[in-house]
């Protein structure tokens, strides 16, 4: 479990978090790591308010069929329909989950909105044949 307040505690642990995931899938471990950040970024920055006092929790669990990241912040959260459907690529803000659905399998975010779980999936059998998603 990494635990971490401010993108500069962050960046302290990037090389860490990066290293752990080229371990567990090097094949995807940029578009996860960028799924990641974006995560990280809405925990600091809109959950937590940018406060310091305040902690994000950032866990990676593997398993034989996926990696589960869960990014949780200690914020009051957000609604779901605060995402917004369409997406002003021009923006500064506002497209950190458009970029995070297009690095991982599904995410989700749990009813408070304190917390998003991202899911990214090694390889699925079909048919007797080994596929990867991407």
């Amino acid at each position: 479990m990494y635990c971490f307040s401010s993108l500069e505690e962050f960046s302290d642990l990037r090389e860490s978090i990066k290293e752990e995931l080229m371990r567990a899938s090097a094949k995807d471990a940029l578009r996860i790591f960028i799924a990641i950040n974006e995560g990280v970024n809405n925990a600091i920055f809109h959950g937590n308010k940018d406060d310091s006092s305040k902690k994000v929790y950032l866990t990676m669990q593997e398993s034989p069929h996926e990696i589960r990241i869960v990014i949780r912040d200690e914020g009051e959260g957000f609604m779901k329909r605060d995402i917004s459907d369409t997406t002003d690529w021009l923006a500064e803000n506002g497209r950190g989950f458009e970029i995070i659905q297009h690095c991982v399998d599904s995410y989700q975010i749990n009813e408070m909105g304190n917390q998003l779980t991202l899911i990214k999936m090694h390889n699925r059998v079909c048919n007797g044949e080994v596929n990867s998603f991407s």
